[in-house]
């Protein structure tokens, strides 16, 4: 397993979590990517949970299944128990994108 495997892997949570509109703990996000790499990471979680939810008129909707409307929690169970792996995926292809357009 390569690291960007393992680190998308940890940070389904947080990619749930942004997604829900529920705070997380930036240390903690922090201590999982490095220093180096913190912007990054905060960058592919954003851009990941702004891709899998939808709010319509304050109301959560998952746009990976296009169920809802979802309370926060709801959406964050919802997230972590169904789709799980798709935001899995997602995050180690976008983590992937924004290494390789860093290095160039």
């Amino acid at each position: 397993m390569s690291r960007v495997d393992v680190l998308s892997e940890r940070l389904i949570e947080f990619v749930a979590r942004a997604a829900s509109k529920i705070s997380y703990d930036q240390r903690k996000l922090a201590a999982i990517s490095g220093t180096s790499m913190y912007k990054i990471i905060v960058n592919v979680v954003n851009r990941v949970s702004d891709f899998i939810s939808e709010d319509r008129n304050g109301l959560l909707w998952c746009r990976l299944c296009g169920r809802g409307p979802f309370t926060k929690r709801g959406l964050y169970l919802h997230l972590v128990r169904v789709h799980g792996f798709e935001i899995k995926d997602i995050t180690e292809d976008e983590l992937r994108r924004e290494l390789t357009t860093a290095q160039k």
